[in-house]
């Protein structure tokens, strides 16, 4: 009786976390509380994984993408967070298999608005990153804007399908600001990766202006790109996918 009590709260507080973890939400100013609970996820459920996929340290080229802009600059800055949140998230990525992370760069990105209607801008690693075997439910990513009203996306690939984009929202706040998002993907992609030979990639950020911003130089600053990754995807062949963190409330 004993043992069923304890697997029934366990279960209750997974349920718990998954429902605080759901997204897409509004921001949260609380940052530093929206890592714990992550932490206590990734402590309760071993079936969830935290995976870094890029820490912006200089280590692997990026650049633009079919951009028109005549300024389109990449490189890697020494601005990086200095929130108690940034710091506690990098210590849990350093829990998590990363002990060598340094955190002492991140990722500059720099353009001009020529036509707020219709300027877009798509960044790209040199070569996709592969993600490790499971479903990949949810993602963060670190961001310093200047109120620019542009819009951020992001886009997966995977083999035998078209490319997947995931909005992550409008960039008009100012300062850093940790952001979360939902991954949905469609069934066809699930069962690719259930098959465990057609894994997916993070493959490009995506920068779309909006009408409301104004003309001239802007630029952002990206740091930490991680993933929550569900293993409970490869139980038994076929099975479905358990994306409680991606559900809304």
């Amino acid at each position: 009786m004993k043992t069923a009590k304890k697997i029934t709260f366990c279960l209750g507080m997974v349920l718990m976390f998954s429902g605080l973890l759901s997204l897409p939400r509004p921001h949260d100013p609380d940052e530093a509380g929206r890592v714990q609970i992550l932490k206590s996820a990734l402590t309760i459920d071993s079936n969830y994984l935290l995976f870094l996929v890029e820490d912006f340290e200089g280590e692997r080229p990026w650049d633009f993408y079919r951009v028109d802009s005549f300024l389109a600059v990449t490189q890697f800055a020494g601005s990086v967070p200095k929130s108690e949140a940034f710091l506690q998230e990098t210590t849990l990525l350093k829990e998590s298999g990363y002990p060598q992370l340094q955190n002492q760069t991140s990722f500059l990105v720099q353009s001009y608005v020529e036509n707020p209607r219709l300027d877009h801008w798509e960044v790209r690693p040199k070569e996709p990153i592969l993600l490790p075997l499971g479903m990949p439910i949810q993602g963060i990513l670190w961001v310093y804007s200047e109120g620019h009203h542009i819009n951020l996306s992001m886009g997966l690939s995977q083999k035998k399908s078209k490319d997947l984009y995931f909005d992550l929202g409008t960039l008009n706040f100012v300062g850093w600001r940790r952001l979360e998002f939902s991954i949905h993907l469609p069934k066809e992609n699930t069962r690719l990766i259930q098959s465990m030979s057609f894994p997916i990639s993070f493959a490009s950020f995506r920068l779309k202006s909006l009408t409301s911003q104004k003309k001239g130089e802007f630029h952002l600053y990206f740091d930490n790109l991680s993933f929550v990754i569900d293993k409970r995807t490869f139980i038994y062949p076929g099975s479905e996918v358990n994306d409680a963190w991606g559900n809304k409330r």
